[in-house]
């Protein structure tokens, strides 16, 4: 009963993670779009540097067993 407690509390932290990511994605979306129509370059490949990192753990998340 234990091991399935821990799994579960392990499963509601990665979904907590999982949504605080998608949030940041979708905001680091639209900090890019303002940057676009800004036309400011450099904010936006570093805003663009920050997505990749977030969706790469994002990806991180989706793949482990649950």
């Amino acid at each position: 009963m234990g091991n399935q407690h821990t799994s579960e509390s392990s499963s509601d932290v990665r979904k907590t993670r999982f949504t605080i990511l998608k949030e940041q994605q979708c905001s680091l979306n639209m900090q890019i779009r303002l940057a676009m129509e800004l036309h400011n370059a450099q904010v936006q490949e570093e805003l663009q540097k920050e997505l990749m990192d977030t969706i790469e753990q994002i990806e991180h998340l989706t793949c482990q067993p649950s």
